[in-house]
């Protein structure tokens, strides 16, 4: 399905950062990480390892843009699964009103190859203290077809190295699931690992991956 979205696993939620506080310094920065599994905001990505990077740059009035791109594939079922690289852009801009953090941004989920087609979507989010709130609107492109509308939301915590997220999708998508990682820092790069639990709605046009999964992950990142 899209980029980021897999259950947006403990792994994946732990490399990318949610983007609500405001910079304290600019400047050009890199990550590059490598997951056992691919899960995006409940959906797998990948049946397999995938490796990801991407080139952040942050101003420190609040505005960042940013490229990121990952390895995908799509299930096999016993025939070769269709791959390609998701290449993802996106920018936004964030600050705070006393204790309230707030963002607001636009990304644009493309790939290459045949495994899916490109999504646009405006992304909303806030945060206090360890919990923060995320809403993205957005347009699935279906070639010589209606354009598929969807709305996700995500409530999360985090405390030291625990984090829990629980996301739901509605409009022409359905399913919800639950993430619970744990990351820790070894040499430099943060190394985590995440529970999964996907609850699909076979009523309406599910995304989300049914049952549970275990992913691992290690990523860096670094100044330019």
């Amino acid at each position: 399905m899209m980029k980021k979205t897999l259950i947006l696993s403990a792994v994946v939620a732990g490399t990318l950062s949610s983007g609500v506080a405001m910079a304290e310094v600019e400047g050009l920065s890199a990550n590059a990480g490598v997951v056992s599994d691919y899960y995006f905001r409940g959906v797998q990505q990948t049946a397999s390892a995938s490796a990801n990077g991407g080139v952040d740059y942050e101003h420190k009035s609040g505005l960042s843009v940013g490229i990121w791109a990952a390895d995908v594939e799509g299930q096999s079922d016993g025939t070769v699964p269709p791959q390609g690289i998701e290449i993802d852009t996106y920018a936004s801009y964030a600050g705070e009103v006393g204790d309230i953090g707030y963002s607001i941004g636009y990304t644009h989920y493309g790939y290459t190859g045949d495994f899916d087609t490109s999504y646009d979507e405006v992304n909303l989010g806030a945060s206090y203290g360890g919990f923060a709130l995320d809403v993205a609107s957005g347009s699935h492109e279906v070639p010589g077809g209606t354009d598929e509308d969807y709305i996700f939301a995500a409530v999360s915590y985090g405390a030291g190295p625990l984090s829990v997220t629980y996301g739901s999708w509605g409009s022409d998508y359905a399913g919800a699931y639950l993430e619970v990682g744990l990351s820790t820092d070894i040499g430099g790069a943060e190394a985590g690992v995440s529970f999964v639990n996907g609850d699909p709605d076979d009523d309406v046009k599910n995304i989300v991956t049914d049952g549970t999964a275990l992913v691992f992950s290690i990523s860096k990142s670094f100044d330019l």
